[in-house]
């Protein structure tokens, strides 16, 4: 309760305008010259009226002037801080002026001597050094004349009046030099903090500038990394293509091998059956025809590509399927798309993550013997994007898999030497090639990894 009374109270002693560091003895000179001035103007409103009954009409008139002019500066140096210096002055020589008439229209008394007091005090409170030594000059020019006109004090009134004058006046004097040397020290310490200023200042550009170095080097060291590991996916990606098409030429080159054992037999017991001979060799153009659509197209899957291209996105999926056939002999495979469906991308950076994550969900089927083996793929156009699904039925990615299975280097399937950096890849693929994302979850029946591409 006394707490909030008191920050009340300094809140309405307060100057509204606001305050730097540098500003803190003008803030503390406002501060009293408000306190003065409000209860000033207070007690010399009721004087007058003491006075206006005394019948003094001047003093009590000069009262209620002071009065009111010391409340309206309150009121407006309460809002102002620049009407400091020029209301200080103001008031200073107004008090003045009232002291004199105080002095000689008022019966002497030694309270008198009050008014006299009070003048060194103003000048300690609220006048910078020159306006200060103008003053007391002027003050005790009065004081002299009150002793050379042998104003009816006696001597002790005239020692204490001369006592009080030349110790207010002391203190004014130390409040200058403690102000100075606060000034000065303040100059120090800003020199001094400016100077740390500018070496941390320095410290950080230098910092920065090998920051920006570091940067550059991890930044580089990191593309190397990519780089190199794109050439282990990609060289993992062929074994597995070359091994798909060893399955794929295994039976045709034993049909062109038991085709020309026929061929060798006809001859040696009818040479002359020329019809039959050329009926089996177009089988064999037939059949090597076959074998050399797929060097064509592992040629086309990872021949290296720079620039953008429009492509069907069922041809492609149906082109990686016919690479891969020799693998999914065993397995139910659906594809789900539109025929016209096409997309502006890299169409090898896909057909990458596509082979990835088919030949995953083969491995996963064939690791755990799934006997029914599907792999489901839809792909459909959905907010101007396009949105590829492969779910297979190997029964899904454990939880402690799932949220890793695109780390670097992380494999559930070291017993078949894997490598850990297809799915890595292939989200640094969908990510800064085709500007989309990969996505995985646990289905029903297993696995499902959504593709996202914008179009």
């Amino acid at each position: 309760m006394i707490k909030a009374l008191l920050l009340n109270i300094t809140h309405f002693f307060t100057s509204r305008s606001y305050f730097t560091e540098e500003d803190w003895i003008l803030k503390y000179q406002i501060q009293s010259m408000l306190i003065f001035s409000f209860f000033f103007g207070i007690g010399v409103f009721f004087f007058s009226i003491f006075r206006f009954m005394e019948q003094n009409y001047i003093v009590a008139a000069s009262q209620f002037i002071f009065s009111l002019f010391s409340l309206f500066g309150f009121y407006y140096l309460r809002k102002e801080k620049t009407l400091y210096a020029h209301y200080s002055l103001l008031f200073f020589l107004i008090f003045l002026s009232y002291t004199g008439i105080i002095f000689f229209f008022v019966p002497q008394n030694s309270l008198n001597i009050l008014w006299v007091i009070s003048a060194p005090i103003l000048i300690f409170f609220f006048l910078n050094k020159r306006g200060g030594i103008a003053m007391f000059l002027l003050i005790f020019t009065f004081i002299l004349y009150l002793i050379l006109s042998k104003y009816p004090y006696t001597i002790a009134e005239f020692i204490t009046l001369l006592a009080a004058f030349f110790v207010t006046t002391f203190m004014m004097y130390v409040y200058e030099k403690v102000k100075e040397k606060e000034k000065i020290r303040l100059l120090s310490y800003n020199q001094t903090l400016q100077k740390e200023i500018d070496i941390q200042t320095q410290e950080l550009k230098e910092l920065n500038r090998t920051l920006e170095l570091r940067v550059q080097e991890e930044v580089e060291k990191q593309q190397a990394q990519e780089q190199m590991l794109f050439c282990q996916n990609r060289m993992a990606n062929m074994g597995m293509m070359i091994d798909s098409i060893a399955h794929q030429w295994r039976q045709p080159l034993m049909h062109i091998n038991a085709i020309l054992m026929n061929i060798s037999r006809v001859t040696e017991s009818n040479p002359n059956d020329i019809e039959y001979i050329d009926n089996k060799v177009e089988n064999i153009f037939e059949i090597t025809a076959h074998m050399a659509q797929t060097i064509n197209d592992f040629r086309d899957l990872f021949s290296p590509e720079k620039e953008k291209n429009i492509f069907n996105i069922k041809q492609l999926i149906e082109s990686i399927l016919t690479i891969m056939k020799g693998n999914l002999k065993e397995i139910k495979v659906e594809l789900n798309a539109l025929e016209d469906l096409e997309l502006n991308s890299y169409q090898n950076e896909l057909s990458q993550v596509l082979l990835v994550i088919l030949q995953n969900a083969l491995e996963a089927m064939e690791q755990k013997n799934i006997s029914n083996k599907k792999i489901h793929i839809n792909v459909f156009e959905e907010n101007k994007k396009i949105i590829i699904e492969i779910e297979d039925s190997a029964g899904g990615i454990l939880s402690q898999h799932i949220e890793r299975i695109f780390d670097p280097y992380y494999t559930t399937k070291k017993e078949t030497n894997g490598t850990g950096l297809g799915l890595y890849i292939s989200k640094i693929i969908m990510v800064r090639s085709l500007n989309g994302k990969i996505l995985v979850s646990n289905q029903a029946s297993g696995a499902c990894f959504k593709l996202l591409i914008p179009k």
